[in-house]
């Protein structure tokens, strides 16, 4: 399944898919396919945008259900580029969101769609998770647990060439890489949210030792579990053993 790209144009541009060239205007958000090659605008600027994978899309379904149009009759068909109009302030909010909250960001950029075009954006979001829908579910269950790649390839019943194949298909990226994403995003929740130990964080977000949890947090937090909470709670880093 193709991701969808979600470009924020604030001045006007051009991108190209498959050899063709298409014009968009300023003051817009341009959604088309992870194909397309994204250029400047006419200030020369680059253009920011987020693509949007299966994945993503069922993670905001339950939240955005009872915004959506009836289940439309007939063969959905994906319009290679969709122009969706947004004022400065709209697009503003998108840019700064897309900084450091992935999730609230797809969901805020989806709601705002559907108010300005109900119908195409529902059918859109149901041909986008209408995917295998058991391997999307078997991934959420079991994506905390202590589990390597290959250990849920053999827990799915599936081998591991095929399952690597299939899970870049619906996310976007490795295997090894989501999971560990997804992980960290729980462990951060759970250092701001509860007062769990920091050994206990790493064992519930699916690390086998306090060591691995705590490098791999540095790496992409670019701080230690504890300094990240005591920063948090805006109380001094003395101690950051």
């Amino acid at each position: 399944m193709q991701a969808v790209r979600f470009i924020v144009s604030r001045h006007g541009g051009q991108l190209r898919i498959q050899g063709r060239q298409h014009d968009y205007p300023p003051d817009c958000l341009v959604v088309t396919g992870n194909d397309a090659a994204v250029g400047m605008d006419v200030r020369g600027g680059r253009m920011p945008y987020f693509d949007v994978q299966a994945a993503d899309f069922r993670a905001i379904y339950p939240d955005v259900l009872g915004l959506l149009d009836e289940v439309p009759q007939g063969r959905f068909l994906r319009e290679p580029v969709r122009i969706v109009g947004a004022d400065r302030d709209v697009l503003g909010v998108v840019l700064l969101l897309a900084e450091s909250m992935p999730v609230t960001l797809l969901r805020f950029t989806y709601v705002y769609c559907l108010g300005v075009d109900r119908h195409y954006f529902s059918a859109l979001l149901r041909h986008s998770i209408s995917g295998d829908q058991a391997f999307s579910d078997f991934i959420q269950a079991n994506y905390l647990n202590q589990w390597s790649v290959v250990r849920f390839a053999e827990a799915f019943d599936m081998p591991l060439r095929k399952f690597n194949i299939l899970f870049q298909d619906m996310y976007g990226m490795t295997a090894k890489r989501w999971l560990l994403e997804q992980r960290l995003q729980h462990a951060r929740g759970l250092l701001l949210s509860t007062p769990m130990r920091v050994l206990d964080i790493a064992l519930e977000c699916g690390f086998s030792n306090h060591a691995h949890f705590t490098d791999s947090f540095r790496r992409r937090f670019h701080c230690n579990p504890r300094q990240f909470r005591l920063r948090a709670a805006n109380k001094p880093c003395t101690d950051y053993r």
